[in-house]
């Protein structure tokens, strides 16, 4: 094996975490790694001609082993200041996606994070959902492992409404008919992008994340990025309910 200038040997499998329960982005199903995010990081290594393994994890598990450095990367990945202080990020994200208010059907829209002070929101363990949601005071934020938790809680009425990701909702019901009806999207509380976070403390992080940015660059420019969005029948940003988000909204009002 020879060693290319930036340190990293070709012919070696580098394994990279991916959570395990995160479909259709990333999921651990029939024996391997499959959804969108999953093609699209290995679409842009491959470009790169850096062979990688996907090692399902679940979220934190994966995001605590990249972060001491046994793991050089991990996703999927929506920053706050903690998240960029203690990881890399690369300069392409992987998508973006409308992370949502749920409530029961026939429950009225949400206008203001205000209105769920002293409300039970089920969040998912390891997950950040944007600083306004995140830091906002006297949410009673019930957590739960995995978004299917929140929802069957809401649905017998232990919490008062679940926060989770557009494309992952939609997917969760589109395998659960019998959930199908009985939810609502009532706010969009932020719109963020999701990243490969890659290791302050593992010797190849460094050079994996400027491959993996060169590599999307490609993959963008070439039209295999949007064919990936296609094949998961996904659009990069797409929104839920119409208008800005919560987050939106509170940085507007700040500023004003």
């Amino acid at each position: 094996l020879w060693l290319s200038a930036n340190g990293i040997a070709r012919a070696e499998v580098v394994r990279i975490g991916a959570e395990d329960d995160w479909y259709p982005y990333t999921a651990w199903r029939d024996g391997k790694i499959e959804g969108m995010s999953a093609d699209i990081v290995r679409a842009a290594f491959a470009v790169s001609e850096t062979p990688i393994e996907l090692m399902p994890y679940p979220y934190s598990r994966c995001m605590e082993l990249t972060r001491t450095g046994a793991l050089p990367a991990c996703f999927n990945t929506t920053p706050d200041p903690g998240i960029r202080a203690a990881y890399l990020l690369p300069q392409q994200a992987l998508f973006s996606d409308n992370i949502l208010l749920w409530g029961p059907v026939g429950e009225a829209p949400v206008e203001d994070l205000s209105a769920l002070v002293g409300k039970r929101v089920a969040v998912t363990i390891g997950y950040t959902y944007g600083e306004h949601f995140d830091n906002y005071p006297g949410i009673r934020r019930i957590a739960v492992r995995r978004d299917i938790n929140g929802f069957l809680m809401l649905q017998r009425g232990r919490v008062d409404y679940v926060i989770a990701f557009r494309g992952t909702t939609q997917a969760l019901l589109r395998e659960r008919p019998e959930l199908a009806g009985q939810f609502a999207a009532l706010a969009t509380v932020h719109r963020p992008q999701l990243y490969l976070t890659f290791s302050r403390h593992n010797a190849q992080a460094a050079s994996l994340l400027q491959r993996f940015d060169e590599g999307m660059l490609r993959i963008r420019q070439d039209g295999t990025y949007q064919r990936i969005l296609e094949k998961w029948q996904l659009a990069d940003g797409q929104t839920g309910p119409q208008g800005s988000t919560l987050h939106e909204r509170h940085n507007n009002k700040t500023e004003s």
